[in-house]
């Protein structure tokens, strides 16, 4: 496909925040997850993913050169990764050359353990350290011509990453008071990791709140152990000038409780459609074709009028499983589905979660041209 340039007025960084601001915007702003079709940077920067995850240096290149190939509005660290936080509480894990590092051991048992977590650790963590660090190197690089963000993960979804999740679950029953406890302090914990990379340069925080959702918990526990918690994060980071992006790409996605939380954007993923039908009393005039990723029309999406009456900038939500199959024309036809059920105002294109490592480049400028010919 080849299109004529489009003229833009407004810088990225410019674009990004009119559209958190519901304001109006020359283009619709393009976001980047984490560090999505990744393999291909590491490619042409000859490295690994175990050369990069360790290096600020590295980290902010690999940022800088995906926005160069891929043409987003915003850069992002830490990327893929989502487990700094936890590593610096005590998580053990397995660094690997080519993949994404895993959890290799919890340090608490249980909750009751709660005590061994010091939110201090924050400060005096390596990998924070690193981190911040690529955030300085990114503000310096880029200046203010681009939105960078910190990924973090809500207080809830740390838990998770400090302790085994079903014994999480088992203590939201037999062991709350502990529970709320261990939940304390890792929101403190979160708190100064969001306080240093906002320091650092960064101008708001991508949080990981995939816990909302039916998929793991009740309504009544992502309320008592997850919103209270995630809405102190927030209204922290916010009354701070950070901007917050409220990650939630679940099947069954608490919507409901992620509009209450006001964060600046939610970056969502429609999931299970019958449940959406069934909550949200809507009607889709179509067969889906994912299993997992709302309907390829996006009538849900269109129809979803308290989500566009929040005053809430949506990010969303191409289907990520459509990348690395070489099916070109269906890359294309989600872009163009997503733009046209889009808001007028308040509208981010991106994926609803990460698009695969692997993918290749050509794949990513097919999303790159299918959004341009929507002007």
């Amino acid at each position: 496909m080849e299109y004529e340039e489009m003229p833009e007025e407004m810088t990225s960084m410019e674009r990004f925040i009119s559209a958190l601001e519901m304001k109006e915007v020359d283009r619709v702003p393009l976001g980047y997850l984490w560090f999505g079709a990744g393999g291909a940077v590491l490619d042409r920067m000859n490295a690994t993913m175990e050369d990069v995850y360790c290096s600020a240096k590295g980290i902010a290149r690999a940022q800088i050169l995906a926005r160069e190939m891929y043409h987003h509005d915003n850069v992002m660290s830490p990327w893929g990764c989502l487990l700094v936080e936890a590593e610096a509480l005590g998580t053990k894990l397995n660094i690997k050359a080519n993949s994404y590092p895993v959890i290799a051991e919890f340090p608490l048992r249980s909750a009751r353990e709660y005590e061994k977590i010091d939110p201090q650790d924050m400060k005096r963590s390596e990998r924070v350290n690193t981190i911040e660090e690529s955030i300085t190197l990114l503000r310096k690089e880029m200046h203010d011509d681009v939105f960078i963000s910190c990924a973090s993960l809500t207080p809830l979804m740390l838990a998770t990453q400090v302790m085994d999740g079903s014994r999480l679950c088992v203590e939201m029953i037999k062991d709350p008071d502990n529970l709320h406890s261990l939940l304390e302090v890792l929101t403190e914990s979160c708190i100064i990791f969001a306080d240093r990379m906002l320091d650092a340069g960064a101008d708001g925080v991508f949080a990981e709140n995939g816990g909302s959702a039916s998929d793991l918990f009740s309504l009544e526990m992502a309320q008592e152990f997850g919103s209270r918690y995630t809405k102190e994060l927030y209204s922290y980071i916010q009354d701070r000038g950070g901007y917050v992006i409220s990650h939630n790409c679940a099947s069954h996605a608490f919507h409901e409780l992620e509009l209450s939380l006001k964060p600046d954007a939610l970056n969502f993923a429609f999931g299970n459609v019958k449940a959406l039908g069934k909550n949200y009393r809507v009607e889709c005039e179509k067969m889906h074709n994912h299993k997992s990723i709302g309907c390829s029309q996006r009538y849900c999406f269109r129809d979803f009028q308290n989500f566009h009456d929040s005053d809430i900038c949506l990010m969303g939500n191409i289907n990520p499983y459509i990348f690395t199959s070489g099916m070109l024309k269906d890359i294309e036809a989600e872009v163009k589905n997503c733009m046209a059920a889009a808001p007028d105002r308040g509208f981010i294109l991106s994926t609803g979660c990460e698009i695969p490592l692997n993918t290749p480049p050509g794949e990513m400028e097919v999303l790159w041209e299918a959004m341009r010919s929507c002007f």
